[in-house]
């Protein structure tokens, strides 16, 4: 190889590189995205799950409680 071959290779290896760079750059800034999203995902999911439970707790107590007859009987 002859040294503008080389640095040929060179030029061809360093736009390679920067792609990578801004790759990896793009591919961070959607994982720390997609992180937040979960996050608040998880945290809806609690939210829920404590609203799901309370429910039941509310009409566990009707069932166990007195059974109020509805006023047309």
């Amino acid at each position: 190889m002859n040294t503008s071959d080389l640095l040929n290779r060179i030029d061809e290896l360093e736009i390679r590189s920067q792609f990578q760079e801004e790759t990896i750059d793009a591919l961070n800034s959607a994982l720390t995205h997609q992180q937040q999203d979960i996050l608040l995902l998880k945290e809806q999911i609690k939210l829920l799950a404590k609203r799901l439970e309370d429910q039941r707790d509310n009409s566990s107590s009707g069932i166990n409680g007195t059974i109020e007859k509805p006023p047309h009987y």
